[in-house]
């Protein structure tokens, strides 16, 4: 097959390109900082208004020996409809230390005030502004990080065919991807600001930009976030006049309501009012934290619905050699209610689609035990069911042993490795619901089963909900990798936000 050969080798091959990306940034970084030298462009924001003086006889003062000044100029710029007066002052300091500039106009009055450090490599930085000998690199690297991160993801998500397509790690590429080329489309006017402004936009704005990009993120998304959730509600309301209103089948409404509220309280200042009594320096790491969260649980739900309908309208190639039925529950009398029904039908109808167009005969194997309250084993009702519509008998194999998805894998491949001549390149298809196709190529993947799922059709208004129940039963099983991935984000986006308000 074409791309990846394995999970482990697709992981692994993502790992090395997000690494070598972050060493190419760095480098960049780096390159830029070593081409400044130690020469160093700073602004500072003046108290008066250009023409209340003679700029060409400021005065500089500073607390120790000199840091030698190359040149400045006074410049004027517009923010908005505000004026600003700047100093762009060009320095080359040759020792390191601690500094404090004090600019006066001719009469002795204060104008700017700011204090530098430079370091041992004479790279100077700005306490006030943040900015620092070759900050122009770290504009340009975010950038090209979210940009390369985003092409990285989307293409490891497009590489995963077959049965990789039924893995968290679709996911989560899928998810990143959409976060990444969300903020990057944010970060591109950020950058022009700088371009244009560089006095006034400077860097602790842009690492405050950088670490409210959960936040920005949840504004531009909540249009998206509101018409999903209003659809999710809609179905779920059509799913209660059909079902009785269980737990499992109010989850969509419990969701969407959960979204529509939480993005409303979050964008309407919901977090300052609950700390209006704390320091806003901890307000504002509140928010921020709380931002990154919504973005990224909205990021993992839209991309497994992404997944989801991917895996759903995958159709396997017509060169199955085994066909699995996965089971579910059945009437009292051994018929097969409309759900299990559906999965039975698409399995014979793929199999009848691939004998006319190769004139192969894939074995089917309908799987799944008996239940307490059933009359029979699963297996069993949908082999009669399947005899009754005249199949071939001789083209099909029980496997009445299993109690859940992953016995059906399971115990299935145990009787595909009996059967074929060469188990380990065996052709293997699945037949359950459309929404169950994704986390049931998953079980397979967990039983070492290479299989491709199809799906079958339900009720557009059972659909929703069920997914719903679907990605909650994939985030149970990760709960603790997706609290250690939200820990991590957190402590990024609190750093940056810590730096932001220094």
């Amino acid at each position: 097959m074409k791309g990846f050969c394995s999970l482990t080798q697709a992981r692994k091959s993502l790992a090395i390109q997000v690494t070598v990306l972050t060493g190419i940034i760095l480098l960049l970084c780096i390159a830029v900082r070593l081409k400044k030298g130690n020469y160093y462009d700073t602004f500072l924001i003046l108290s008066e208004r250009e023409e209340d003086w003679n700029t060409s006889e400021l005065v500089l003062e500073w607390d120790r020996d000199n840091v030698p000044v190359r040149d400045y100029s006074v410049e004027v710029e517009k923010e908005r409809d505000a004026r600003a007066t700047l100093i762009h002052l060009s320095m080359q300091p040759d020792r390191p230390g601690e500094y404090e500039l004090t600019v006066r106009d001719p009469s002795g009055k204060e104008l700017a005030r700011d204090s530098f450090h430079v370091g041992r490599f004479l790279t100077a930085f700005s306490e006030r502004t943040g900015n620092f000998t070759g900050d122009e690199g770290l504009f340009l690297a975010a950038l090209l990080f979210y940009s390369g991160l985003a092409v990285l993801m989307l293409l490891f998500f497009l590489r995963l065919r077959e049965s990789l397509i039924y893995s968290y790690e679709a996911i989560f590429s899928f998810g990143v991807f959409i976060f990444s080329l969300v903020t990057l489309i944010l970060e591109i006017p950020v950058y022009i600001r700088h371009l244009i402004s560089p006095g006034l936009y400077q860097t602790w704005m842009f690492l405050d930009d950088i670490a409210s990009g959960g936040k920005y993120f949840a504004v531009i998304t909540f249009p998206l976030v509101a018409v999903f959730s209003l659809l999710l509600i809609i179905s779920n309301i059509e799913l209660l006049r059909h079902e009785p209103p269980r737990v499992q089948n109010i989850l969509g409404l419990i969701l969407g309501i959960a979204m529509t509220g939480g993005d409303l309280f979050f964008l309407t200042g919901g977090v300052r009012f609950l700390l209006s009594s704390a320091n806003y320096r901890f307000v504002l790491m509140a928010e921020n934290i709380v931002g990154v969260v919504f973005a990224y649980l909205e990021c993992i739900l839209f991309s497994s619905v992404v997944c989801g309908l991917r895996a759903a309208k995958h159709v396997p190639k017509p060169d199955r050699d085994f066909i699995l039925i996965l089971g579910c529950g059945f009437r009292k009398d051994g018929s097969l209610p409309p759900l299990i029904r559906g999965r039975v039908d698409k399995a014979m109808e793929f199999w009848r689609r691939q004998k006319e167009e190769t004139g192969k005969e894939a074995v089917i194997i309908p799987s799944g035990g008996q239940g307490k309250s059933e009359p029979m084993a699963e297996a069993e009702a949908m082999y009669r069911y399947m005899i009754s519509t005249g199949f071939p008998a001789s083209c099909v194999i029980r496997e009445d042993q299993s109690a859940n998805t992953f016995q059906n894998m399971q115990f299935s491949k145990k009787i595909i490795e009996s059967r074929a001549a060469a188990p380990a390149v065996a052709n293997v298809a699945f037949a359950t619901t459309n929404y169950h196709v994704f986390r049931s190529g998953i079980w397979a993947g967990l039983a070492d089963l290479k299989a491709e799922g199809i799906g079958s059709r339900t009720k557009w208004w059972f659909w929703p909900n069920a997914f719903v129940r679907e990605c909650i039963a994939l985030l149970k099983n990760r709960l603790i990798t997706e609290i250690l991935f939200l820990v991590i984000l957190v402590g990024v986006f609190g750093f940056f936000t810590w730096l932001a308000l220094l």
